[in-house]
């Protein structure tokens, strides 16, 4: 898998007036996507452009910032898979100058990766791009295009395709895999909740729909053996639906019932930070007479022997500590069975 640590900050939405609380919320989701889980951002890509890459191709996240004469563009995800170079934005409220925007982030990224081809030329490639659009907006186009005339006489139409998150159902989205979509799922209810909405049809097709994604999301989880993956999608789904639901709305219980209740931050992140926590505790505890070194040695081996026990995968474990360190921890384990 590429390399997953590169900080994908979103841009804030170019139209101010409609820019909410809101908006930073659903970006932070996207961020935390793009940086905890990006293989997810595959299926969009295919979604988009028609391709049929593997969560498990080698993808690379590429630096998102471009530095201009006027300041710095700041773009929410570039990844490139093989010589294909795909930029992907998260918009929430409508924007008449998106395409202008796009076009400016278009240009830095294919000035940054601007290549010197034959005969002395310079070749300068546009990103695939496309804009993702999370909320409920009557007659979006297809596209988002333009008409960029060259000095010589040269027409160009820019085009960026749109995706709407609305038209995706429950089923559709997990028959192609959008797993990206489902903490957005809840803004097809926005208008509803934000009236307090109390028709009991409406409420059930609500609580319905997310009985279904909890299900689905499970069952995909334990098929995959990827537990982290149903515990993270869950905060982020409840991230979202915390700021879109009423606070005096009985939706709300409901919604965290089947939920599995408010988790404040990704589950997996706790658990790894509660075995490192009482493994490194009691190691140092038993090295301090053996010198501060050993003390340390033994507290990674018991903080790593402690995610095991507490259910956190082999992956996961190899974000924090070395693949000698973890085997070392195996086997001591199979020692004291």
């Amino acid at each position: 898998m590429g390399n997953t640590d590169i900080v994908a900050a979103p841009l804030s939405d170019a139209n101010e007036k409609n820019t909410t609380e809101h908006s930073t919320i659903f970006d932070d989701v996207f961020r935390t996507i793009a940086q905890k889980m990006p293989q997810l951002l595959i299926p969009l890509i295919n979604e988009v452009f028609h391709t049929s890459y593997s969560e498990e191709d080698h993808f690379e996240q590429l630096r998102n910032e471009h530095y201009e004469k006027f300041g710095t563009v700041v773009t929410d995800s570039i990844i490139r898979i093989g010589s294909h170079i795909y930029h992907l934005e998260c918009q929430s409220t409508r924007d008449e100058t998106m395409v202008i925007r796009m076009f400016e982030y278009d240009i830095s990224i294919a000035l940054e990766h601007a290549s010197f081809a034959e005969h002395a030329v310079w070749e300068i490639e546009f990103p695939q791009s496309c804009v993702l659009y999370i909320r409920n907006h009557r007659s979006l186009p297809d596209f988002h295009e333009a008409i960029v005339k060259f000095a010589d006489g040269q027409k160009v139409r820019y085009r960026v395709p749109v995706i709407q998150a609305k038209k995706y159902t429950v089923d559709r989205i997990f028959e192609k895999r959008l797993l990206i979509l489902l903490p957005y799922h809840i803004l097809r209810y926005e208008h509803f909740l934000k009236h307090n909405g109390t028709d009991s049809k409406n409420v059930q097709h609500l609580l319905d729909d997310f009985r279904e994604i909890n299900r689905k999301l499970e069952e995909t989880s334990e098929k995959e053996q990827k537990s982290h993956l149903y515990m993270d999608m869950i905060v982020l789904i409840e991230e979202i639906a915390d700021y879109i639901i009423p606070e005096d709305n009985e939706i709300r219980k409901g919604l965290g019932e089947i939920m599995g209740g408010k988790i404040l931050k990704l589950r997996s992140e706790e658990l790894l930070e509660l075995g490192e926590a009482r493994g490194e505790a009691r190691g140092e505890a038993r090295g301090e007479a053996r010198g501060r070194l050993t003390g340390l040695h033994e507290a990674k081996i018991d903080a790593i022997q402690n995610m095991i026990d507490l259910g956190l995968t082999r992956e996961q474990i190899l974000r924090k500590y070395s693949p000698e360190e973890y085997e070392e921890a195996i086997n001591s384990m199979s020692v004291k069975a």
